[in-house]
């Protein structure tokens, strides 16, 4: 078990380092516009890959497990045709983005081809960990979010003409292209041939439909919260301003995903199964465990941003970001308060209280929105960090506020 957790822990890792490496190397050797397009199409995938999952999964993996492989393959083909639905509806909807000039239409054919991989290799990833093989969707991830980047960087590195985005692209979907044929590897050996003559069951698939929606609307509205300020910033500021803040943000944000994978992840199904098993001593001292690691992780990690951001500015040597350093600093902060606000969250869930959790998460989405139209076009980048910044302090206090109040009246 141990030997198992070590090897996904460190895939994860690895994961996270070659992002982390990559966008230092683009920030270094590629146009600051560039790296301002580079985040809209990554932030813009992401957001289209919830838009495409919608969370459906979430209510697929409950029946998969409780079925015999016949069944579960039954299931994985409906989710399927859920997806199918769900292309023909997102996919047009997401050219918004290139209609409105967020984005150049000279990357839309990336952008599709791109989102077309990451969610298929998505959605892999999640029937795997369902299926309990978490060792190899772990080395899913790597093959397409990490490995392919290290080959990237190497080949930009020796042949600077290939310092272009369509390069790193190409790399990119050439990574999801492996990780695709792995997934299919192994999901091959499950009974296909069981799925002849079986019609597809519409009803069930409006019924996962139903219960997935809440969980879109809250995850939609936190990926809207963290990346409305790069579309306010293109639209007002340009893609050079976008690049300047891509970095920083990219940055800021491995204190997230460190506090995230490091403490919430392996505290929280002993938060829910404390809880629910009605063993409230143990779910006091998980609870303790949990706000010491998120506040003691998340403080130490922001005060190490702060001291190390000088010498990765220092090894950039670009003047174009060490002049907007003071961003970064608000940047900090707001990650560190998005940190904190799983604290109230957690406690929120373990009880089923989602409504106040989905209603901060849309109200903290609109204060982004309204912050971000007063203080871009005034400000700029400045003015993106600070409208981020006071959405996600909103989010905390609002949170915390709802937690409060249904821990005194349950």
């Amino acid at each position: 078990m141990w030997r198992t957790s070590t090897y996904n822990v460190t895939l994860r890792g690895l994961t996270q380092v070659s992002k982390f490496v990559l966008l230092i190397f683009l920030a270094r050797y590629f146009d600051v516009a560039d790296v301002g397009i580079w985040g809209l199409i990554n932030i813009t995938i992401a957001i289209g890959l919830y838009l495409l999952s919608s969370d459906f999964y979430i209510f697929n993996s409950r029946e998969i497990l409780a079925s015999s492989p016949e069944r579960q393959v039954l299931l994985i083909r409906n989710q399927a045709v859920y997806h199918l639905i769900a292309y023909a509806v997102v996919m047009p909807g997401l050219l918004l983005v290139f209609i409105g000039d967020l984005i150049p239409w000279q990357y839309a054919g990336w952008f599709y081809l791109l989102l077309l991989v990451e969610h298929t290799s998505h959605e892999s990833v999640q029937l795997l960990v369902t299926l309990s093989r978490p060792t190899i969707a772990n080395v899913i991830i790597f093959i397409r979010s990490g490995m392919w980047a290290w080959v990237a960087i190497a080949t930009a590195w020796s042949l600077p003409d290939l310092r272009q985005l369509p390069f790193i692209w190409t790399c990119w979907a050439a990574g999801g292209a492996a990780s695709l044929v792995l997934a299919f590897a192994q999901l091959r050996r499950l009974p296909w041939s069981t799925l002849r003559g079986e019609p597809i069951d519409f009803t069930w698939i409006r019924t996962g439909m139903k219960t997935a929606l809440p969980f879109l609307v809250a995850t939609l509205s936190f990926q809207l919260l963290n990346n409305a300020d790069r579309y306010f910033l293109q639209h007002f500021r340009g893609e050079e301003a976008v690049g300047v803040y891509t970095f920083f943000a990219g940055i800021a944000n491995v204190i997230h995903v460190i506090v995230f994978t490091g403490v919430c992840q392996i505290l929280f199904p002993r938060l829910i199964s404390s809880y629910q098993g009605g063993q409230f001593d143990t779910y006091r001292h998980n609870r303790r465990l949990l706000t010491r690691g998120i506040v003691g992780l998340g403080v130490l990690l922001g005060i190490l941003a702060l001291v190390l951001i000088q010498p990765v500015l220092d090894f950039l040597n670009r003047p174009v970001y060490t002049s907007e350093v003071d961003v970064f600093r608000i940047m900090v902060g707001s990650v560190v308060a998005l940190c904190l606000s799983y604290i109230p969250h957690y406690a929120l869930f373990v009880r089923r209280h989602d409504r106040p959790i989905i209603i901060a998460g849309i109200l903290a989405l609109f204060v982004a929105v309204v912050m971000n139209t007063l203080l871009v076009p005034r400000m700029g980048i400045p003015g993106a960090a600070w409208a981020t910044f006071t959405a996600m302090g909103f989010l905390l206090v609002t949170k915390s506020v709802a937690a409060v109040y249904y821990a005194r009246s349950d």
